[in-house]
């Protein structure tokens, strides 16, 4: 996942951005609610932390900003006020789920995946930064233009998008998609993101797999 964590804390910032990087997301820190607010405008983010007391804009005003401006990201708030208004408040400006500090990272992480699990199933659509993902047809699509995914290619860009920015071996690919060992006598891996790898570029016009030679291959949207 492309995870912004937007609080003014750094120490709290690093160490959240550790632990999901851990867990193999990719995470951007700002600083500041302004600065939230301009990444979240800018990059299609899977998930939105935000620190309630930050400088220039709170995140209670940061979320208020993206859902009047039609965001559908999930949203989580920390914050150390615990008043039963204020979750209030959070919920009702159109966040998905609200932590209190102090918390231990075992515990955001239940909340994300919480979270996540319900935006999956209520949204048909995955948006991707040059191109949208429709689950129910397997289909690419960039404006009124639609590409048709195998089911083993829609696995493939699924698994790819998990875990973009990070390098993926063929022993790893052949084991979370085809759920087999990697067999050398076979090119099933190579074939298949050969056949993916030139959907998307007709889709997005970019080459968006990477191949890292000796390594394996790499998604990388931006």
């Amino acid at each position: 996942m492309e995870i912004l964590i937007a609080e003014d804390d750094l120490q709290i910032a690093l160490s959240l951005k550790k632990n999901f990087e851990e867990e193999k997301n990719h995470s951007i820190i700002a600083e500041d609610g302004q600065k939230a607010l301009e990444l979240a405008s800018q990059i299609r983010f899977d998930l939105v932390i935000l620190d309630w007391r930050m400088p220039r804009l709170t995140g209670l005003e940061v979320c208020r900003h993206l859902r009047e401006k039609g965001h559908k990201v999930p949203i989580i708030l920390l914050t150390a006020l615990s008043d039963i208004a204020n979750k209030v408040d959070a919920l009702n400006s159109g966040a998905d789920d609200y932590v209190t500090k102090p918390f231990s990272f075992e515990e955001l992480s239940a909340r994300v995946k919480a979270v996540m699990r319900r935006y999956e199933k209520s949204s048909d659509v995955i948006e991707c930064a040059h191109f949208d993902l429709v689950l129910s047809d397997h289909l690419l699509k960039n404006g009124s233009k639609s590409i048709k995914l195998s089911d083993k290619e829609f696995e493939l860009l699924r698994y790819f998008i998990t875990n973009r920015g990070f390098i993926l071996s063929k022993d790893q690919i052949a084991e979370n998609v085809w759920k087999i060992k990697f067999n050398l006598s076979t090119n099933i891996v190579e074939a298949t993101i050969k056949n993916l790898r030139k959907k998307l570029e007709e889709i997005s016009n970019r080459n968006l797999i990477r191949t890292v030679y000796g390594e394996g291959y790499v998604y990388t949207p931006d």
